[in-house]
């Protein structure tokens, strides 16, 4: 396998970060679509993220033909399990269909245990039961986890374990670029937290966090690091985020084509 192949990528609606939505600084107008970011990041793998926006699911299923694999976010869907059924429709169709993931998983539970409401883990491993074996196919069941999330409570680390074991697959993202030395010691933490999930990277190509441009110095030392860590086998993936800066000519996409180039066909 090659390296390229280890990778994804976040997809969102194009144009969604255009002109300063939600206030992450970003003036430009981009007009790339997930697929294109694909072809043009050099890999074969997307998420599909709606982040809010309607969209013709069909529409992006067609147009992610030629990928290897495709996962759906399903926002919620511990709340409400019947959203994971239209991925599992949607696959009957589109036979790359292969995962779903639920995006800011420990925001939306605390929240709701912050107010009282129960997060059940038992639900969890229901709708991983229903994904992995449906009349379909298996689907894996993916989360996102920030590194902000985790590490600074023990206990509460503990006490959230159980909501983290039912997913196939955990995805370990640093928010803000001045976090990004703490990776190697909170990765330490996140593979104690994870003892039987599967393992990917999420990389930022711009600074939501920091509401600015990400920096090619710190992309190019997370793409070195998790590279190590994709030859080790401690992780099995790494997800870069995202289309919809990726034609307005940021250094740190910039970096991050020149670093596929040279590593994206290593073999491992």
């Amino acid at each position: 396998m090659k390296i390229r192949d280890m990778f994804w990528q976040w997809g969102h609606p194009e144009g969604r970060y255009n002109n300063n939505a939600d206030n992450y600084g970003n003036f430009a107008e981009s007009r790339m679509t997930p697929m294109e970011g694909c072809l043009y990041l050099g890999i074969n793998k997307t998420f599909m993220v709606p982040v809010g926006v309607p969209v013709n699911r069909r529409q992006y299923n067609k147009s992610f033909k030629t990928l290897s694999a495709v996962g759906w976010e399903c926002f919620g869907a511990d709340a409400h399990p019947e959203k994971i059924e239209q991925i599992i429709e949607e696959s009957k169709e589109f036979p790359n269909i292969t995962a779903a993931v639920f995006d800011d998983f420990w925001g939306q539970s605390r929240k709701r245990l912050d107010k009282g409401e129960p997060v059940d883990d038992g639900k969890l491993w229901e709708i991983r039961k229903r994904l992995n074996e449906n009349e379909v196919r298996h689907i894996d069941m993916w989360m996102v986890f920030y590194t902000q999330e985790f590490g600074l409570d023990a206990k509460a680390d503990a006490e959230f374990q159980k909501y983290l074991e039912p997913f196939n697959g955990i995805i370990m993202w640093t928010w803000k670029e001045c976090d990004v030395p703490l990776i190697p010691e909170k990765f330490e933490i996140f593979k104690k937290l994870t003892p039987n999930n599967r393992r990917m990277f999420g990389c930022y190509l711009y600074n939501f966090g920091e509401h600015k441009q990400a920096t090619g110095e710190a992309v190019k030392w997370q793409l070195d690091f998790y590279r190590e860590k994709l030859i080790s086998g401690e992780a099995e993936g790494v997800v870069f985020h995202t289309n919809t800066m990726a034609d307005l000519d940021y250094e740190a996409y910039d970096v991050a084509l020149e670093w596929m180039e040279k590593h994206g066909d290593e073999e491992i």
